[in-house]
C-alpha cells in the first residue's frame, strides 16, 4: 500500500508539471528553442558531464573503499546504484550498491554503510558551502538554512561519536536487538576511527571537483549553448538550486522537480519561462543520460537477475 501511495504521489507531481507546461507555456516556442541549440556544443558538455558522473564519481568511492576493491568493480557498483536510484524510491540504489560492494570489504555491511555515509555527507557539505556562498552574494539564505540544520546536526553526532564513542557503544549494547546493536556499533567504530583532519581534507579534495564540475556544466549550457549571459554568482545560484533538485528523490530521476526548480530560479533572474524550460529539459537530459548508459552497462555486466535481486533486497531492508 505504501508503494502504491508513493507511486500515485510521484505520478501526481509529474502530471502537475506537464499540465502547467501545456496550459501556461508556449510549447511550440520551447521546441523551437531546443531546435536551435548547436548539437556539437551539447555533445561536448555531455561528454564532460559523463566523465564527472561516471569516472570521477567512481574514483571518489574507490578511494573511500581504501582501494581494497578493484576500480572496475567500484565503477560497476556505482553505475548500478545510480541507475537504480532513478527507478527506486528513497535512494534505494545506494543500498543495492552497498549490497554489491560489501563482499569486497573486510568490514562487511557496517564498513560499506560508513563509506556511503561519508560519500553522501561530503556531498551535503559541499552543497551547503555553495548555497551559503551564493546566498551571501545574493543576500538570501532561503536554501542554505534547512541544509545548515541537517549538516550541523550530523556534524554534532559525528563529534559525539569521536569524543564519547565508548559511552555511545555502551548505550547501543542496551538495545534489545543484538544484531542491530552490533551493526550500529560497527558503523560507529568505523566513523570514529576514520575521522581526522587529513581524511576530511582528502575527502573534500575528492568531492569539490564533482560539484564544481556540475556548476561548470550548468554555466556552459546556460551561457555557452543557450546564450543566457548569466553572471558567475547567478550561475552558482542556479546550479545550487538545480543540483539540490536533482538530489531530491520525490520522483524517479527528479523528473518535473528539477525542471520546476530551474524554471523558478531562471525566471526570478528575468529570463523567459519557455527558454528557461528548454534549458532545464536539455540540462536534465544531459545529467540523466550518462547514468542510464552506464547503468545499462552495469545491469548487463552483473546480470538482470542479480540486479533485480539486489534491488529487491534493498527494498526489503528499507
Amino acid at each position: 500500500m505504501k508503494r502504491i501511495l508513493l507511486l500515485v504521489f510521484q505520478v501526481g507531481i509529474v502530471a502537475a508539471c506537464v499540465f502547467y507546461a501545456l496550459n501556461y507555456l508556449d510549447v511550440s516556442r520551447v521546441l523551437a528553442v531546443l531546435a536551435r541549440t548547436p548539437v556539437w556544443k551539447v555533445v561536448l558538455v555531455f561528454l564532460f558531464q559523463a566523465f564527472i558522473t561516471t569516472f570521477a564519481s567512481a574514483f571518489r568511492l574507490y578511494s573511500l573503499c581504501r582501494r581494497e576493491t578493484p576500480y572496475l568493480t567500484v565503477l560497476l557498483a556505482q553505475s548500478l546504484g545510480q541507475f537504480l536510484n532513478l527507478l527506486l524510491p528513497a535512494k534505494l540504489g545506494e543500498a543495492a550498491k552497498m549490497a554489491y560492494l560489501k563482499r569486497t570489504q573486510s568490514g562487511g555491511l557496517a564498513q560499506m554503510t560508513e563509506i556511503v555515509f561519508w560519500e553522501r555527507f561530503s556531498d551535503l557539505n559541499v552543497l551547503l558551502s555553495m548555497a551559503l556562498l551564493s546566498g551571501a552574494l545574493l543576500g538570501s539564505s532561503a536554501l542554505s538554512a534547512p541544509l545548515a540544520l541537517i549538516v550541523g546536526g550530523l556534524w554534532g553526532a559525528i563529534f559525539v561519536l569521536k569524543l564519547w564513542g565508548g559511552f555511545v557503544e555502551v548505550l547501543l549494547k542496551l538495545l534489545p536487538w543484538p544484531r542491530l546493536a552490533g551493526f550500529l556499533m560497527g558503523v560507529a567504530s568505523a566513523l570514529r576511527e576514520r575521522l581526522s583532519v587529513g581524511f576530511t581534507l582528502g575527502l573534500t579534495i575528492l568531492t569539490l571537483p564533482l560539484w564544481l564540475g556540475g556548476v561548470a556544466v550548468h554555466g556552459a549550457m546556460l551561457n555557452w549553448v543557450f546564450g543566457f549571459d548569466l553572471p558567475a554568482v547567478q550561475i552558482l545560484a542556479v546550479s545550487v538550486v538545480g543540483l539540490a533538485g536533482m538530489s531530491a528523490p520525490a520522483t524517479p530521476g527528479s523528473v518535473g522537480v528539477y525542471e520546476a526548480a530551474m524554471v523558478a530560479v531562471l525566471t526570478a533572474f528575468g529570463h523567459p519561462r519557455e527558454e528557461s524550460l528548454a534549458a532545464a529539459l536539455l540540462l536534465h537530459a544531459i545529467m540523466l543520460l550518462p547514468v542510464v548508459v552506464s547503468g545499462l552497462w552495469a545491469m548487463l555486466s552483473v546480470g538482470f537477475h542479480t540486479a533485480l535481486r539486489l534491488s529487491e533486497q534493498a527494498a526489503a531492508e528499507s
